[in-house]
């Protein structure tokens, strides 16, 4: 085993991953300082509190892009070319499918949906204007976020980050001009947000197909697409739990803290969201040789490639939790908070901010796990964390210490989830280790 090229290797899939899940947690920070400057806290609770509908749509997207992705990167290391390009046409075919399906259903659902999230008065209204555009949009997110992690199994990383630097730049500019010179709103940075996933979606085309590297055969049976599904099920969880949980979060600073709480915790997400994008980065790049020496069964070079990463993404946690506590004091301004929502965002911050220790192993062990195809044990750390520690913890910890226990949620939730996994999951160390329990098979 050659370390230095393994780590090599790795450096080239795992760095540009972490750049572009950096530019698209980019996305939420440049429409809320936007917004904030031009909208005010309405805007900012309007978007927080709407989030988990486009949050949903880019989930689909990821979960089935990542799951074509490691079947596609599984199948080449067994040696089954015809199987993975197969695999590579259904994937591709699954997301305008599904884009399609999701605009038709949200379209006619969105409005009782988001009276259920609860939006009401002028935060409600500028909610409903940029959830129908998302909705709208709704297959140029799938398809824009479905072609990252293609392009990375490809051996296409740096195009990876082409594609969503592309994004991040019509983003920018669009937002600029149709919120403050044309001053359409929150509908105007939702259209920035549809202009730049329809951006990556062609750019990720023409990397793959304008070089004529292989062609795309647009077909779809269901057993290929339910095996795609179920693969990508812990990704599309990982990838809407921050939103899921923003729900829960958003109705306890309501009553604890009013819409004041609500906006500052815009903010706050806007800070968590682009590191967890990071953090997740790492084992989104790690998982393209993950999945491929698992597929050939090399073992040796496996287990290199987790301890390489769990390493990096344990620093990188440390390194981002010290940044963002550096940069605090003049984040509030930035983002146009008023005195208010501003008088929550110190405590809340750095509160919130200590998640970040512990959240790199957690996202790394979980991007492992998808990558030997042990879907099922990722998928209970996933919704876990979603749909049972976390609403625990926002119904406790608010009762004990008011609004500083919905911050402190945050961070118990990670913590509660990196116990999880070294008391049920390092047991069994030696299956997971000694042949990665055949990958899955």
């Amino acid at each position: 085993m050659d370390k230095n090229a393994l780590r090599k290797n790795w450096a080239k899939d795992c760095l540009p991953a972490v750049f572009a899940l950096l530019l698209s947690g980019l996305y939420s920070i440049v429409d809320g300082l936007f917004i904030g400057r031009a909208v005010g806290d309405a805007g900012l609770a309007a978007v927080n509190i709407a989030w988990p509908l486009p949050a949903f749509v880019t989930a689909v997207g990821v979960g089935s892009g990542m799951g074509g992705s490691i079947l596609y990167s599984n199948c080449r290391g067994m040696g089954e070319g015809e199987k993975s390009s197969k695999i590579y046409g259904q994937t591709v075919t699954l997301l305008i499918v599904e884009g399609l399906f999701i605009t038709g259903v949200l379209y006619c659902l969105y409005p009782q949906m988001l009276r259920i999230l609860g939006a009401s008065g002028d935060v409600g209204v500028k909610a409903g204007d940029y959830s129908e555009v998302i909705i709208l949009g709704a297959v140029f997110q799938t398809v824009g976020t479905g072609i990252i992690p293609i392009l990375r199994n490809r051996g296409r990383a740096l195009g990876a980050v082409a594609g969503m630097s592309a994004g991040m730049l019509v983003n920018l500019v669009l937002n600029y001009i149709l919120i403050f010179r044309f001053g359409l709103g929150v509908r105007g940075a939702a259209l920035g947000t549809v202009a730049a996933q329809l951006v990556t979606a062609l750019t990720g085309f023409f990397l793959i197909f304008g070089k004529g590297e292989e062609p795309l055969k647009l077909t779809l049976d269901r057993k290929t697409a339910v095996h795609i599904l179920r693969t990508g099920a812990s990704a599309f969880g990982l990838s809407l739990a921050p939103s899921l949980i923003l729900v829960f979060t958003n109705q306890r600073c309501l009553q604890y803290g009013g819409g004041a709480a609500v906006a500052c915790y815009a903010v706050i997400s806007y800070i968590t969201f682009p590191v967890q994008y990071i953090l997740t980065g790492i084992g989104d790049g790690s998982q393209p040789l993950m999945s491929y020496y698992c597929g050939g069964d090399r073992m040796e070079e496996l287990a290199y490639i987790r301890s390489t990463g769990e390493r990096f993404a344990a620093a990188a946690g440390l390194l981002l939790a010290l940044l963002v506590y550096a940069v605090k004091p003049v984040i509030p301004d930035v983002f146009g908070l008023s005195r208010r929502s501003a008088a929550y965002f110190d405590t809340g911050m750095t509160v919130s901010s200590t998640a970040f220790f512990v959240m790199g192993p957690v996202k790394f062990h979980i991007a492992y796990m998808n990558s030997v195809l042990r879907i099922k044990d990722a998928s209970r750390l996933i919704y876990g964390e979603t749909l049972i520690a976390m609403p625990v913890l926002l119904f406790i910890l608010p009762e004990i210490w008011g609004i500083n226990g919905v911050w402190a949620a945050f961070p118990a939730g990670q913590l509660v989830m990196l116990l999880i996994f070294n008391i049920c999951f390092t047991r069994r160390k030696s299956r997971l280790n000694t042949a990665v329990v055949r990958c899955g098979r």
